[in-house]
């Protein structure tokens, strides 16, 4: 068992995801761009809800609470676009750093489940594993002395801190997009920005709908 190169696998996960979202606070959740876009979408949130009030009284407000249901969704798209960047860089950080751990730890038995996984589970816990490859090590012959899929490699430890490591640390220090703009390229095509753009390029933004 390698508990020493997990460990370090996993704090190695964890800096990095910090360090992206602290880099992501200082350069754009934090500076004055994003937070002007943010008191837009919610001074809009306020005058959809005021029409809406309205709208239920009086169907003659139905122009005023349409205009104020575009402006929001196009506040709300706004501060969704500015999440795309720290996203995008994000997860091409981590495409990277998966190759260069990946390549550290190649074909290294990271340790040993304690049961037999299922077929399509073990693809995963055993990927990048080749038995025939093997110099036989101390892990090596535990394995061997129960089955062989019961070992785990290097992707299964990353993808476990990914889910794990990274998550945690996201929701402690990363910003998230406020409700409203959080549904990432959906909330941007429903945009009337978006639709727009979609009729433009002759697709109809009502196949984009759920019935």
């Amino acid at each position: 068992m390698t508990a020493s190169e997990i460990s370090s696998i996993v704090v190695t996960v964890g800096i990095c995801q910090l360090i992206v979202d602290l880099l992501s606070n200082y350069l754009v959740y934090q500076n004055d761009p994003y937070q002007r876009a943010v008191r837009t979408m919610e001074r809009f949130k306020t005058k959809v809800d005021k029409a809406d009030a309205d709208l239920k009284k009086s169907e003659k407000h139905r122009k005023k609470y349409d205009r104020a249901k575009a402006d929001y969704s196009t506040s709300c798209a706004d501060v969704a676009r500015r999440h795309f960047a720290p996203n995008m860089l994000s997860s091409i950080f981590f495409i990277i750093l998966l190759r260069i751990l990946g390549t550290e730890h190649k074909g290294k038995v990271m340790g040993v489940l304690p049961f037999v996984p299922y077929d399509f589970v073990s693809r995963v816990t055993s990927r990048g594993l080749n038995w025939r490859d093997l110099v036989t090590t101390e892990a090596v012959n535990e394995v061997t002395s129960m089955h062989p899929k019961q070992a785990f490699s290097f992707f299964f430890v990353y993808a476990l801190a990914g889910l794990a490591v990274k998550y945690y640390v996201n929701r402690l220090v990363g910003t998230k997009p406020p409700s409203g703009a959080d549904g990432g390229i959906s909330t941007v095509m429903d945009s009337p920005l978006g639709q727009n753009v979609m009729r433009s390029m002759g697709v109809d933004p009502n196949d984009f709908k759920m019935d």
